[in-house]
């Protein structure tokens, strides 16, 4: 007997018009999200040269990330509750609103803290978008549509840093902000048309308190990671109060995960190795690849001295090989349903164009640049976009949501944690070697004021307050040698922890190689409800362990 209108899924809901049409809808709230995070990176070195604090350089980011972290498992699981469409119109309006306070910030502590409401916008609508996937297509058929979305990447990826580059240039860098408000005007209404709401039956239970813990838990353990070694000593109290705390909780999460009827993350997927495993490849992707992609701008804007534009248009290529490898590994995964070995061959392709990446120095060319990012992209659209479908396919329909958002989650905290580790490589390498290379002698005459300004590399990004260091420089004995040596020991400083943040990524993508050569390959399943592969048809318990092939203990 058929179910309910009410109660069937998604895909069963919708002609193929209707589902057009709303992929049309998720395209735009995806492209709103992704756009932000490339533009940012590009404007960065213009934002810390106008606002100041060189040293909160890694929360710019880290803000974001840690909020959007935080929501996206509660939000996961309140959609398959609730239906997704509150959640991603709700997201996009917040996204919006912070945007546009993001613009108008007047200092960086301002704008961390807006970047923070940014997150939470932008956590709702990627947990939102991608689940919605899962609910309308097949694991079998969705191969077809992962180069749509991964499109939306490539297409912000290509006009973000460009564009962000060019409003930088040409405007403000308060404009990679503004920017957002228009797309989520689009955005809005696309999805109020298209997207049905879901007509809930019975009263579930909330695990507000087990999302609380596991929030807080996050939080606490990041905050330790971005402070030690920099405000607070490793072994400080401080420190070691974070770490511990965040232990504490996440025990009495586990606890509360396993008596509540409705966990926010069902404990009992932590059996399925295929769940483990892809989650811990984009934990290590997020880490590692993500993490040192964000310091790209720094090297090439500081170092090189290229204008933000041009910082955005060597990036470019990147987002092409992203959409070609996907497009084609999306057929070949639909046609031949399998996915081990493409992204085994992504990760490797990323490792070699990360090592390019530690070989940079100052006479490095732009289109050196450019040529490792194409080799970057092709492994990007190998790896990432299989990643979601891979999770998806492991686990019951009814976890669709649970899934999708604990795979941004791990990938989440990876990127901040890669982030916050190479943010302080950034700093406390540049401090070291910039000041290695001036003699004492060449410190006494500049004195400790504009030793103190060039010790922060962007200073060069903002012409007047650099224009103001080199008259004064220039006007000392043997000014215009020392003008030259101070900027060679900047730019020197940056190459070095540029290398040393790329040997680390190296090092995670090896990782990321070993991890999906051990990852088992389950068939995909060809109907969007049912159990795991195996279980055709079969629903599991909603508290209840779910049996997949090659699970732990099996």
């Amino acid at each position: 007997m058929p179910a309910p209108a009410a109660q069937q899924p998604l895909a069963e809901r919708l002609n193929p018009r209707q589902k057009w049409l709303l992929l049309g809808s998720l395209m735009v709230s995806l492209f709103i999200g992704a756009l932000d995070q490339t533009v940012v990176s590009t404007a960065t070195p213009r934002i810390l040269a106008d606002l100041g604090g060189f040293t909160l350089l890694s929360w710019l980011f880290t803000s974001y990330m840690l909020t959007s972290t935080v929501v996206i498992p509660l939000v996961g699981k309140l959609g398959d509750i609730y239906g997704r469409k509150l959640f991603l119109i709700g997201g996009v309006f917040l996204f919006m609103v912070a945007s546009a306070a993001c613009g108008a910030a007047p200092n960086m502590p301002v704008l961390i803290w807006m970047r923070a409401l940014q997150g939470l916008g932008g956590g709702m609508i990627f947990a939102s978008v991608f689940a919605t996937m899962g609910d309308l297509f097949a694991p079998a058929e969705r191969g077809k549509y992962i180069g749509l979305f991964t499109g939306v990447f490539s297409l912000a990826s290509v006009v973000g840093p460009t564009f962000g580059g060019f409003l930088t240039d040409t405007f403000s860098w308060r404009w990679v902000f503004y920017i957002n408000i228009p797309v989520g005007l689009v955005a809005i209404p696309a999805i109020w048309l298209n997207l049905p709401a879901k007509v809930r039956s019975g009263s579930p239970k909330l695990d507000f308190l087990g999302a609380g813990l596991l929030s807080a838990a996050s939080v606490m353990t990041l905050l330790a990671l971005v402070w030690a070694g920099d405000k607070y000593a490793w072994d400080s109290p401080q420190i070691i109060g974070l770490l511990g705390g965040s232990a504490v909780l996440l025990v009495l999460f586990v606890l509360q995960e396993l008596r509540h009827p409705e966990p926010t993350l069902p404990l009992h997927l932590f059996r399925n190795r295929v769940f483990v495993l892809s989650n811990l490849v984009v934990f290590t992707f997020g880490f590692g690849v993500f993490g040192a992609f964000q310091f790209l701008g720094i090297y090439v804007q500081t170092a090189l001295g290229a204008s933000a534009t041009a910082s955005g248009v060597i990036t470019t290529p990147q987002s092409l090989g992203v959409l070609v490898t996907s497009v084609i590994g999306g057929q070949l995964i639909a046609r031949t349903g399998k996915y081990k070995w493409q992204t085994f061959f992504g990760t490797v392709l990323i490792a070699a164009a990360l090592g390019r990446l530690t070989q940079v120095s100052l006479d490095t060319q732009l289109w050196q640049i450019s040529a490792t990012m194409v080799v970057l992209g092709l492994g990007f659209g190998l790896v990432l976009p299989t990643m979601s479908l891979v999770v998806q396919n492991a686990v019951s329909y009814q976890y669709i949501g649970v899934a999708s958002s604990s795979s941004q989650f791990f990938r989440q905290i990876g990127s901040v944690l890669g982030i916050a580790v190479f943010g302080a490589i950034l700093a406390n390498t540049y401090h070291a070697e910039f000041s290695d290379r001036l003699t004492a002698e060449e410190k006494a005459t500049l004195g400790p004021a504009l030793v103190q300004q060039l010790d922060d590399p962007t200073i060069r990004l903002n012409g007047a307050v650099y224009a103001r260091i080199e008259q004064a420089i220039r006007a000392m004995p043997d000014g215009d040698n020392l003008l030259d040596r101070t900027r060679t020991a900047q730019g020197e400083g940056v190459v070095i922890a540029v290398r040393h943040i790329y040997w680390g990524a190296v090092a995670a993508a090896i990782l990321c190689a070993v991890l999906a050569f051990l990852m088992p390959e389950l068939p995909l399943r060809r109907t969007v409800t049912g159990g795991p592969p195996g279980e055709p048809g079969r629903e599991a318990a909603p508290g209840g362990p779910v049996p997949v092939p090659g699970a732990f203990g099996d």
